[in-house]
């Protein structure tokens, strides 16, 4: 448990894979040293890289049946906006596709099996229901608040919050009725937490306008996802 770390997922369509390595265009100008190459299946390597002493783990998959289906899960760490950015320029394209998981990286049985779950799970079919979520904050205090969602949406939001309690931070993705996709992003924190200094969550600025020099603006609670 102790090695368990968040991994975003980018979609490469258009990274050359050769002889079990990844080729993105501007590796010379970001400097990542691979450490460590490891084909755990036929679908899927782990590799190490290394900048500046600090090392950054990631994944690569590709789907069997379809070559253009290729991800890379990307360790979430301080090195993450760099490491990915290797992949971008001179024809090649990469776009985060929505996928987080937690994974300890000693422990290569359950890396598998949890990329397995979360790669398959990441399209929804034609018949099957899209997680549907409208949430409508505070307007002001003692206002009411509501989350309206279908099953789907719930059960899946179910899900993020076992996450959230079991690893302190995680996100989900969700769909308003105009099809404009969100992310919902979920924190844990613990009973002292300085809730004094964080903003309040009222919207209607005639009623409540937060004090930019002090309140704490809620991305900035998250340690994990560089909001």
């Amino acid at each position: 448990m102790a090695n368990e770390k968040l991994f975003t997922a980018i979609y490469i369509p258009e990274t050359p894979f050769v002889n079990g390595v990844l080729k993105p265009k501007k590796a010379k100008k970001y400097n990542f040293e691979l450490l460590g190459s490891t084909k755990m299946v036929s679908n899927l390597y782990h590799f190490i890289y290394k900048r500046d002493e600090k090392q950054i783990h990631s994944y690569y998959f590709e789907d069997l049946e379809d070559d253009l289906e290729r991800y890379l899960f990307v360790e979430n760490n301080d090195l993450y906006d760099d490491f990915v950015s290797q992949f971008w320029g001179g024809g090649q394209r990469y776009w985060e596709s929505g996928m987080d998981v937690y994974l300890d990286v000693d422990s290569p049985e359950e890396v598998f099996d949890h990329l397995n779950h979360v790669v398959n799970n990441r399209f929804y079919d034609e018949d099957e229901p899209m997680p549907m979520c409208h949430i409508f904050g505070q307007q002001m205090w003692h206002s009411n608040a509501y989350l309206i969602a279908n099953r789907t949406a719930l059960l899946e939001l179910k899900e993020a919050i076992d996450v959230a309690l079991k690893h302190e931070e995680t996100r989900l993705g969700l769909m308003p009725s105009d099809g404009e996709g969100y992310d919902l992003f979920i924190k844990c924190v613990e009973d002292d937490f300085g809730w004094e200094e964080l903003e309040m969550p009222y919207h209607d600025r005639e009623c409540y306008v937060p004090d930019e020099s002090v309140g704490l603006p809620p991305n900035k609670t998250f340690n994990k996802y560089k909001l």
